[in-house]
């Protein structure tokens, strides 16, 4: 079968699962936002942002090994690596948070010390886990399983969120974000068990040699991974700490129904691109074509429902989650040319990994590292939040485009020497 054709049954399979998983949690979240206030979605969204970003942290950058790993036992002694880093710094943050919390220093935080003590570390681990989950699918061809079990964590995330709204001294969102990744978090563990030879595995001499001999990625991947994670979460960490909770939780619901549908399709292109496009890693001929029909294909897809988003955000959002969330109607109407062009670029940073410019992109991720904070911290300055949410989009808007012109003179000047 070619790249083509292949690629097009594994993207097909992964977004058709994702866009059922993302279909259970908007309907969900349809009766959500009217069981819990925007101050409890907002600590919700500062949650799974912080969280999110320790659990990528924790992995070390060594989880796509799993996937990109020469011989299974190769790949099998990478999930094991993951899975004791991810346990190790996962009780640092218990300690470290135990103490903010014994001391009362969590007061002075948009979080609350159990988030920190308890949650977040519980997050950490089913994040990390249902990462070698997802790439030992992609590895072994089980397109349909990770699919299936996609939909399996988007119901039972939103189910435990509906269960847990009759008790209001509970955290029921975080709670059913924590049981959705177990879902697949079960399903990882089981797989790594079943390749065997887990002690062997777990001996300090094998998992140094692995990192030794995959250096590259806890070197560069992984740092741009954490400046990417930390600027993308820095707008609703400043907006929960700085304006309100409740502006966190505006700001965090239109970034939900705008950006995770999105995102995970986009995504699901990226990782079948990725999957099948190792053949022709040397042809960047291929390669710059494959990523133009990407592109122009994600570009039409989404030129339609951003669309009315940006024409009638404040009217939908208002009918769809309740009168008090008009306000997160103005801001998906704002933010919604940005997510329309990083939903277009969801192919360019898989782009980065197999043209081994892990450097550039660091440097793309410093800028967003230091514009995104800057923007929202202008609120501290009495600047609106919707000026300032102008501003951050054009903004990295320009950048976007720059991130696209810069791998596309990469793929040329490739072909140029292949010539």
């Amino acid at each position: 079968m070619s790249i083509g054709r292949t690629f097009l049954v594994s993207a097909s399979t992964l977004m058709s699962g994702t866009l059922f998983a993302q279909a259970i949690t908007f309907a969900l979240s349809l009766l959500l936002t009217r069981l819990y206030d925007p101050g409890e979605f907002g600590r919700y969204s500062i949650f799974v942002g912080v969280a999110g970003v320790l659990g990528a942290m924790s992995t070390g950058a060594l989880d796509r090994i799993v996937l990109l790993g020469r011989t299974r036992s190769e790949a099998r002694r990478a999930a094991t690596t993951v899975f004791l880093l991810t346990v190790g710094l996962a009780g640092v943050v218990a300690l470290v948070g135990g103490l903010l919390w014994s001391l009362g220093l969590d007061r002075s935080l948009p979080l609350q010390g159990v988030d920190l003590a308890i949650l977040a570390p519980l997050f950490m681990i089913g994040f990390a886990a249902a990462q070698v989950f997802t790439y030992s699918c992609l590895r072994e061809g089980r397109v349909r399983t990770l699919a299936a079990l996609k939909v399996g964590q988007s119901a039972t995330m939103g189910l435990v969120q509906l269960a847990l709204s009759w008790f209001h001294s509970l955290p029921g969102l975080i709670l059913g974000s924590i049981a959705g990744w177990i879902v697949l978090a079960a399903s990882g563990m089981r797989w790594r068990l079943a390749q065997g030879f887990l002690l062997r595995d777990l001996r300090p001499v094998a998992v140094g040699a692995l990192i030794r001999r995959h250096w590259r990625y806890p070197r560069y991947v992984l740092p741009n991974e954490i400046l990417d994670g930390l600027s993308n979460q820095a707008p609703v960490f400043l907006v929960g700490t700085f304006v309100t909770l409740s502006a966190a939780g505006q700001y965090g619901l239109a970034i939900m129904v705008l950006s995770a549908p999105s995102a995970l399709v986009g995504q699901a292109v990226g990782q079948a691109f990725l999957q099948h496009m190792g053949p022709h890693e040397n042809d960047p001929r291929t390669l710059e074509q494959a990523v133009w029909r990407i592109w122009l294909g994600l570009a039409g897809a989404g030129l339609i429902p951003f669309g009315v988003l940006l024409i009638f955000g404040p009217e939908l959002f208002s009918f769809g989650f309740g009168g008090r969330w008009l306000q997160a109607g103005i801001i998906a109407q704002h933010i919604a040319p940005l997510l329309l062009l990083r939903f277009t670029s969801s192919p360019t940073s898989t782009l980065y990994w197999k043209l081994k410019m892990q450097r550039e992109q660091w440097w793309f991720s410093l800028a967003a590292a230091c514009y995104r904070p800057l923007c929202y911290g202008l609120t501290v300055f009495g600047f609106s939040l919707n000026f300032v949410i102008v501003l951050h989009v054009a903004i990295e808007s320009l950048a976007i485009i720059l991130f696209n012109v810069f791998t596309l003179r990469r793929l040329r000047d490739l072909q140029r020497v292949a010539a």
